[in-house]
């Protein structure tokens, strides 16, 4: 009876494991994000071009996106 109690408190620890992994690989990627969106605002403002405005559009719904795998991965 004992083995099965520990088998189940290792796949509780597992679990935590996995889920602090996955909470910090997407702040990771939300810092990546970060970075994408600064990166392309200031080649915007360096190039003139009139797909800036969707370059830079696309850069914050890539922002929003990262947000929210973070919350889905607070949420698992």
């Amino acid at each position: 009876m004992d083995s099965i109690l520990n088998i189940a408190n290792l796949e509780g620890y597992f679990f935590i494991l996995t889920k602090v992994f996955f909470i910090s690989l997407s702040l990771i990627y939300f810092v990546f994000a970060l970075i994408v969106v600064k990166q392309v605002t200031s080649m915007s403002k360096s190039v003139t071009d009139k797909f800036n405005v969707f370059l830079i559009l696309f850069s914050f719904i890539h922002l929003g996106f990262s947000i929210l795998l973070i919350l889905t991965m607070f949420g698992l």
